[in-house]
């Protein structure tokens, strides 16, 4: 089957909640198997590549929800087929719409909302402490800095935000509320990451980007936070090696400098989410 008809056949998966309790369970518990058993037998197979395997812990990762995905969409068109009804809803993952603001104008506004948006919320999650295997997975990042971009920079966003926005999150709003679904579509995207000290600030991050993708139905546009987000991240880690893997703001900036930033910040989402949220165009309510 060539992709672009995979593509259009996933159009047609729309999971209610049980289900993306699935999709989360074969990707978090399956899926780490999956990929921690390819990369482990690639490391064994072919010694001299080292670091380079870990590029497969995200594509084997999705694995298992992918052929549950898959069977789901077969067996909605088989039944389709014998009764000769197929009255199955289709949603585009990618449908933009950005209203009055424009594509170019809100991916300029997007930019800084991502820097913004995590000075606003980071006293939420900066109590906690980073846990040491997160420590180790942040030095083997500067050890192997290229096979680490292109897991968490490229990877992580595309694929992630095609799992729980463009799959989860679009199937969760057909079924509920926006408000239930973007909170349980960013609560599974805070569990995937299966570590307190991500979990928050993915938690929050998931809210934000669950609301932009519910307002814009842009794919992209949640894409490129995740992108910007991350690869912030790693510049910072890889490159600026006397800054501690769990650093805050708070701790970096000067006292006033911080709290100057910190309120600049605060306005700034704000007012960004005020713009959106009055030039967007009113979403159609997708709920069956």
């Amino acid at each position: 089957m060539k992709l672009k008809q995979i593509t259009k056949n996933l159009h047609y998966f729309l999971p209610d909640l049980r289900q993306s309790w699935i999709l989360l369970a074969l990707t978090a518990i399956v899926g780490t198997i999956v990929s921690v058993l390819a990369t482990t037998a690639v490391s064994i197979v072919f010694p001299s590549v080292s670091g380079w395997p870990d590029l497969l812990i995200y594509p084997f990762l999705f694995i298992p929800p992918a052929l549950y995905i898959y069977g789901k969409i077969a067996n909605q068109k088989d039944l389709a087929e014998v009764t000769g009804d197929d009255n199955r809803r289709r949603i585009p993952l990618n449908n933009p719409t950005f209203g009055r603001l424009g594509g170019v104008i809100s991916f300029a506004l997007i930019l800084p909302l991502v820097f913004a948006f995590n000075i606003t919320t980071e006293p939420l999650s900066a109590w906690m402490g980073l846990p040491d295997f997160m420590k180790q997975l942040f030095e083997q990042m500067k050890e192997y800095p290229v096979s680490a971009f292109i897991s968490v920079a490229i990877f992580a966003p595309l694929l992630e935000e095609i799992f729980c926005r463009g799959i989860i999150l679009r199937g969760l709003l057909t079924h509920y509320s926006p408000t239930k679904a973007i909170f349980w579509s960013a609560a599974m995207f805070a569990i995937m990451h299966m570590n307190p000290w991500q979990a928050v600030p993915a938690f929050l991050m998931g809210i934000l980007m669950g609301w932009i993708y519910y307002r814009t139905r842009s794919i992209w546009a949640v894409i490129f936070i995740h992108f910007i987000n991350n690869s912030f991240s790693f510049v910072v880690t890889a490159f600026f090696p006397d800054i501690a893997a769990d650093a805050t703001y708070s701790s970096i900036l000067p006292g006033n400098l911080y709290y100057l930033i910190f309120a600049a910040s605060v306005l700034y989402t704000a007012g960004v989410i005020y713009l959106m949220n009055r030039h967007y165009d009113k979403p159609v309510s997708c709920k069956i």
